[in-house]
């Protein structure tokens, strides 16, 4: 936790790294050697030495390489993200850089899960240097940005401020996948009573499922306002979660559908989320503080993972649930299920007193 703690609070101050930094070549300065300390320590970490000789060397060996992979990702991650907004004004190009950034993210995830479980570690030592090593070269063959300066001398608290009227909502339906995520395998196991790799292939479907929604919601920003069709895919989202209550272990075949149709519509969000931040930053004129705005969006992501865990288990223990000791129990069904369905109608809810006002920032004519 303390780790994790750690890794988010840097951040914002990554980010105003990344802002500062004055090079036409900035983002290819973070990314690539971010994803070498990535790569190094992830292989350091999945083959420690032979020398820890007890338990309080290897947690210390583990938390040093989890804190240096966590942080090298997170300023990977807030560079990936500004890069768009810097990189060109004009909306459509962004959303289809945001489109692809998401679908190859995802694909990663997939490939890694496969790879992470199923190969020997030195297999999954030499995947990872050899896709270290084709990111990079296709990093250095990006453009440099049209623009190089220092990000507004005048930003202030007020600019979070604004920010947040968009990132508190956004940020309470990305706790909601949060949770659901921390509480998934649970769910299929305990409660469907399935088994660990019918988990996998679940989760392999609801991967896909995402990656032809953002393919299918990219067509739609250039038709429609990116705030309403955020919010139509988190209706949609709370409408795929209602069946599964009436999903147990005598039909778990049915919680294929809700894979499939939270899958879709998540992947809206990953998509919509960005987008939005984006129009907000150029509505704004901030577009110089980007990755610093991007690294506090990237804050309130990892408070959201942190608090889905601290706060959906240790409720789940308090109303008698323990894993793999439990099975069937009610309050997993519930948390699981109601706990998407209320967070994001809050997240609605606001989004709607926030569209009231500001619904013009993300009209598709606003580019």
């Amino acid at each position: 936790m303390l780790v994790r703690l750690l890794d988010a609070i840097t951040d914002p101050l990554v980010g105003k790294f990344i802002d500062k930094t004055s090079s036409r070549h900035k983002f290819q300065l973070w990314c690539i050697p971010s994803a070498i300390l990535i790569t190094a320590g992830y292989i350091a970490l999945i083959n420690p030495p032979d020398v820890l000789s007890n338990d309080l060397q290897a947690l210390t060996y583990m938390a040093l390489l989890t804190l240096l992979v966590s942080t090298s990702a997170g300023a990977l991650s807030i560079a990936i993200q500004a890069w768009p907004i810097q990189w060109t004004n004009d909306t459509m190009e962004q959303s289809v850089l945001v489109s692809r950034r998401e679908q190859f993210t995802l694909l990663g995830v997939i490939v890694a899960s496969v790879l992470s479980s199923a190969a020997h570690t030195k297999i999954f030592s030499i995947y990872l240097i050899g896709i270290t090593l084709v990111a990079s070269l296709c990093v250095l063959s990006l453009p440099r940005i049209k623009h190089s300066s220092n990000p507004n001398k005048d930003l202030d608290w007020r600019v979070f401020l604004t920010m947040a009227q968009l990132m508190v909502p956004l940020f309470i339906s990305t706790l909601a996948n949060a949770i659901a995520a921390t509480l998934f395998m649970f769910f299929v196991t305990d409660y469907l009573g399935l088994s660990q790799a019918m988990g996998g292939t679940l989760l392999a479907i609801y991967f896909t499922s995402a990656l032809i929604g953002i393919w299918f919601w990219e067509k739609k920003i250039t038709r429609y306002n990116t705030i309403n069709l955020y919010r139509l895919s988190l209706c949609m989202t709370i409408i795929m979660f209602v069946p599964g209550f009436w999903i147990n272990d005598a039909n778990p075949e049915l919680f294929t559908l809700v894979c499939l149709g939270t899958g879709l519509f998540v992947g809206a969000e990953l998509l919509l989320t960005s987008m939005l931040l984006i129009k907000k930053i150029k509505f704004i004129n901030k577009e110089k503080s980007s990755a610093m705005i991007m690294g506090s969006w990237g804050l309130l992501m990892k408070l959201g993972l942190a608090m889905a865990a601290g706060l959906a288990l240790p409720l789940l223990s308090f109303w008698g649930y323990q894993p793999g000791v439990t099975p069937k129990h009610e309050s997993l069904a519930i948390i699981y299920l109601l706990s998407p369905i209320i967070l994001k109608s809050i997240s609605l809810i606001l989004l709607h007193i926030h569209n009231r006002q500001n619904g013009h920032i993300y009209a598709t004519n606003n580019i």
